[in-house]
């Protein structure tokens, strides 16, 4: 958040940090941000922040971030205004706002533009008078200036015109389009923008800002949510047939800096064939509770533990094959997550598994895979009794030692140590009630 902060918060998001290994920094947008958190850890480590008063930062949403400000005049002899309470003001306002792409806000207390405004969606810059009010910049990638929309406004009329602003670019912006582009392309520019938002020259700023007020009533915090509520809580479970964890990240970890650290370097790919495939199942394999049907959810997947290895089931209500499982471990750069994978189908009905952080594409029901044929999933038959999901695959120590071969192959191929194996205990959040 964009607030003072105060010791008694820092020492809550340390202790928090401290107690469950996380990796911490200042972002370059003033959030305070932890890094390497283990999803099943989500809704305890949330739980905690949102004791010490914190709040969901929406650091991944089409959403408002977070409004950047400086001292403004609490503590800096320049100041024309009280640019953190302005701050404040607009993400309290405006948090929780969805739209086409994020959003970034600042207010600088002074012309010397600390707080870098005018490189913001929305931009404020103190005056004697007031505030000058500047929109559709942007840094990243293609940076742009932001424009002047009004000249010295109070932060009433600041607010009355940004509800204004924020609606008509949210209701008429193409999908993933950011304010610059957004402006670019709108007949008139920033002159009629300013002729919509400050004049009403379309009539409906009174209709724009009864949408805003319609969404400020509906924001919440999404994680206080979970954090409090157990139905919820069972979304962030590491597996669908047992409360017990295990460790699932193939990343090696090292001390850089006084912290811990992903070392500098991604497992290859496992190239080739499956290991397994449902049709090929023999009388060996067993068949393994995979959880309740009810617990998983529609178009989805979870995983399933059986042993030190993790099995992807997914339920699929509305196909002919309602259930299917894979492997867990995605052939491209290792990562046991296919279970978190976005299921689609294809024009021609073919079912589809993209690998939610690099989107390597698979059919979901042969393993073959779709964007790159080299890399492919081992498949296993599956059954609902009763309620219950059942899973056929091989005796575990057989599958732990099919699978830690390839994974030593490959990275034998790729002239790498295999340092880090997965399966193993994990590690548990320190005791600091000291």
């Amino acid at each position: 958040h964009t607030c003072p902060i105060t010791p008694d918060t820092l020492i809550a998001f340390a202790t928090t940090a401290k107690k469950y290994g996380l990796w911490t920094k200042i972002t370059g947008a003033q959030r305070l941000g932890m890094y390497g958190a283990k999803v099943h850890d989500l809704p305890d480590i949330f739980k905690e922040l949102v004791d010490a008063g914190m709040e969901t930062g929406q650091a991944y949403g089409k959403a408002l971030r977070t409004v950047k400000s400086c001292v403004g005049t609490s503590w800096c002899r320049y100041g024309q205004q009280d640019s953190v309470t302005m701050a404040v003001t607009l993400e309290n306002r405006y948090k929780g706002l969805r739209a086409p792409h994020k959003i970034k806000m600042a207010a600088s207390g002074c012309l010397r533009e600390c707080a870098e405004a005018q490189g913001k969606d929305v931009g404020v810059i103190a005056t004697q008078a007031g505030y000058n009010l500047f929109v559709c910049g942007n840094g990243g990638a293609k940076p742009a200036h932001a424009k002047l929309l009004a000249t010295d406004c109070s932060v009433e009329q600041c607010l009355q015109y940004v509800d204004r602003f924020l609606m008509y670019y949210i209701s008429t912006a193409k999908h993933l389009q950011r304010t610059a582009p957004w402006l670019a392309e709108l007949e008139g520019g920033i002159d009629y923008l300013k002729k919509v938002v400050i004049d009403d020259s379309l009539g409906i700023a009174a209709d724009l800002e009864a949408m805003m007020e319609r969404n400020r009533s509906h924001e919440k915090c999404e994680w206080k949510e979970v954090a409090y509520d157990e139905e919820l809580r069972k979304k962030f479970k590491q597996f669908a047939n047992t409360d017990a964890v295990h460790d699932s990240e193939q990343i090696e970890y090292i001390d850089m800096r006084g912290q811990r650290h992903p070392n500098l370097y991604s497992p290859p790919d496992i190239l080739g064939p499956a290991l397994y495939r449902k049709e090929k199942a023999s009388d060996g394999w067993e068949w393994i509770f995979a959880g309740l049907a009810t617990d998983y959810p529609k178009n989805g997947g979870l995983s399933v533990k059986h042993g030190t290895q993790e099995v992807a089931v997914f339920h699929l209500p509305h196909g002919e094959e309602q259930w299917l499982a894979t492997q867990n471990l995605c052939p491209h750069k290792q990562a046991l997550s296919i279970s978190r994978g976005l299921v689609g189908v294809q024009p021609n009905g073919t079912l589809t598994v993209a690998d939610p952080i690099y989107k390597t594409t698979y059919n979901l029901q042969t393993g073959d895979g779709i964007s790159n044929p080299n890399l492919n999933l081992s498949t296993f038959n599956i059954k609902v009794e009763n309620g219950k999901v059942f899973v056929q695959v091989p005796p575990c120590s057989e599958m732990e030692e099919a699978f830690e071969k390839t994974i030593q192959e490959s990275f034998k191929a790729d002239g790498k140590e295999f340092k880090k194996k997965t399966g193993g205990p994990v590690s548990v959040p320190k005791d600091l009630s000291w």
